[in-house]
């Protein structure tokens, strides 16, 4: 005798149902299944999901070169600074502050021209640098910082938030991560050599053409690209950095000041 189920069914009825139904599920000719199949819902997830790292990494890679592009301008514009100062202060006469005579310097940090010629460096590239809180260079941070709140209070407006938070550790960096180098243009057979001087001994022409040659550690700051950029990694796990150089020449304004003496001749009124 067949088992009856308490709906009426008899267990061979059962499971021809069990049977039909695991088949609807099971075989890609069922009419479930097809309609499984062809439903498209989630799928503009997916795609998205499997995009989007695509995307946000050239994203990424886009803004890292935008920022290096823009580095690699202030770095050309603080050539132009140093080169601009170093044509004011090597005419100088700094024997009094401990410094070289005119037309001279020394090429030493601490000394009164090589160190202004630097700051004129470090200060123009100082916006795109990244943050340090030490220095191996004697900063005077908090009187840079109260300059600069003097600066906009002078022109009656709120010093803004970065002033504090930002612009000493800014300078810090820009000061350990920048370097000068003096050079001496040379033109011969109208080729242009730039020699560096490499003693202070040497001393420049009154019209002579200075160059000055700029090298930045470029901090970069976009997380997950920046290896692609890099030329190599800070000290102490701070972070990658780009190398990036650039000079820029300019005629030396050293002319001699002293005129002969006065000839002694004659008025002649009427």
């Amino acid at each position: 005798m067949m088992a009856i189920e308490p709906n009426g069914l008899t267990a061979t009825g059962l499971q021809k149902r069990v049977w039909l139904g695991l088949r609807d599920c099971l075989n890609l000719s069922g009419k479930r299944c097809r309609r499984a199949w062809a439903h498209e819902g989630g799928t503009a997830t997916v795609e998205f999901c499997m995009v989007f790292p695509i995307v946000l990494f050239l994203i990424l890679i886009l803004v890292q070169a935008t920022l290096l592009m823009v580095g690699n301008q202030f770095v050309h514009y603080a050539a132009f600074a140093a080169t601009r100062s170093a044509i004011v202060y090597i005419p100088a006469d700094m024997t009094d502050q401990g410094g070289a005579g005119r037309n001279s310097m020394s090429l030493t940090k601490g000394t009164p021209k090589y160190d202004a010629i630097r700051a004129s460096a470090y200060l123009a590239v100082m916006p795109v640098c990244g943050r340090l809180d030490d220095s191996n260079e004697p900063l005077r941070t908090d009187e840079f910082v109260d300059g600069l709140r003097d600066h906009f209070t002078s022109y009656g407006q709120v010093s803004p938030r970065w002033v504090d938070t930002l612009a000493a550790d800014r300078l810090r960096y820009a000061a350990d991560n920048t370097e000068i180098q003096i050079m001496r243009t040379v033109v011969t057979n109208n080729d242009v050599v730039f020699e560096e001087v490499l003693s202070g001994d040497d001393a420049f022409g009154p019209r002579e053409a200075i160059t000055v040659r700029i090298e930045h550690k470029l901090n970069l700051s976009v997380p997950y690209v920046r290896g692609i950029f890099a030329d190599d990694d800070h000290p102490n796990g701070r972070g990658k950095y780009a190398l990036v150089t650039a000079h820029y020449t300019l005629t030396n304004e050293g002319v001699d000041p002293d005129l002969p003496d006065r000839p002694q001749v004659d008025r002649i009124t009427q």
